[in-house]
């Protein structure tokens, strides 16, 4: 499969200076069949430094909020890479120079001690990121908070939609699937009428932290920061530490326990950042992040039939638990 983007980004590399050791990622959309984003580390004006080219299949400025967070951060705790050069194409593209961090600190899923220090992070981060937008807001970041979930949650389920009649595996099965699908609609509606949508990194997990040598920590990945429904992050660090990296072979009620942990742990937190009726919030969040794990990252992934059976079964037990 040929990777016009990497070309392409090459090139815009090459004519800004940018030096290229090495390709260290790059993203594909398997729904759409195209690159969506890839990353180079190599050298810049004789520094350590990252070249990050994009062509995303949603809005995407993620240089200017990178700027953004370096110009109104105050948190001395939690930094992000300084930005030395970048250039938006279009509302979904661009490209960025930025500073090279090297280390790395969390691996999902994390443990206990892991997750202590992860959250005393992310609640320096919350206390001093500002939760109204400093940007104009999108038609979707204007939706009521409940009317944001649904629009999601349609999304996900076209790419379900598309990926089983292409393969023709009837991996999710209606009677199985809708009353749950259903429950988790009105959840959400109950939940979210009377929430707020605040300002977000939108990114926040464990991947996007690093530990340097000399103990400083770095925030990255700035391309999802926008407005999101309250309990919204909290609901991502669970999905992107367990929901998917956990161990899809383990018995449900050892797997639930890593879901559970975390909604336990992330109480004390919540409490101190005043946010109100955690437990009806996390498990609604939880819910429609469950939905679209089932739906865009299992039922229009890439893994054999057998494992999203499997995964899938394990997150309708965890729906018959939360709702």
């Amino acid at each position: 499969m040929k990777n016009h983007l990497e070309k392409e980004a090459r090139q815009v590399a090459e004519r800004n200076n940018f030096k290229i050791n090495e390709k260290i990622y790059q993203a594909y959309s398997k729904p759409t069949r195209r690159f969506r984003n890839v990353i180079f580390s190599g050298i810049y004006k004789k520094k350590p430094a990252i070249f990050k080219f994009y062509s995303e299949e949603r809005i995407n400025d993620e240089p200017i909020s990178l700027k953004f967070y370096n110009k109104i951060n105050r948190n001395k705790l939690l930094p992000a890479p300084r930005l030395f050069k970048y250039k938006i194409l279009s509302s979904a593209s661009g490209w960025l120079i930025e500073e090279k961090i090297s280390g790395r600190l969390f691996k999902s899923p994390l443990n206990r001690n892991e997750r202590k220090k992860f959250l005393n992070l992310f609640f320096s981060y919350r206390q001093t990121f500002p939760k109204k937008s400093y940007k104009k807001l999108t038609l979707v970041e204007q939706l009521k908070p409940n009317e944001f979930h649904l629009y999601r949650i349609n999304k996900w389920l076209k790419m379900a939609n598309e990926a089983q009649a292409e393969d023709g595996l009837e991996i999710i099965k209606p009677e199985e699937f809708y009353s749950r699908y259903r429950k988790i609609i009105k959840l959400i509606n109950q939940e979210f009428k009377n929430k707020k949508m605040i300002f977000c990194h939108g990114h926040f997990k464990p991947k996007e932290i690093f530990l340097t040598k000399d103990r400083k920590y770095y925030l990255t990945d700035f391309g999802h920061t926008k407005m999101y429904p309250e309990g919204y992050e909290l609901a991502f660090i669970i999905w992107a530490d367990y929901l998917m990296p956990a161990d899809w072979k383990t018995p449900y009620k050892k797997w639930r326990r890593g879901v559970l942990d975390w909604i336990n742990e992330i109480r004390p937190m919540a409490e101190k950042l005043n946010i109100k009726n955690y437990n009806s919030l996390i498990k609604a969040s939880l819910a429609e992040r469950v939905l679209g794990t089932i739906l865009a990252d299992i039922r229009a992934g890439s893994q054999p039939a057998f494992e999203q059976r499997k995964r899938i079964k394990l997150l309708y037990n965890l729906i018959d638990e939360l709702i």
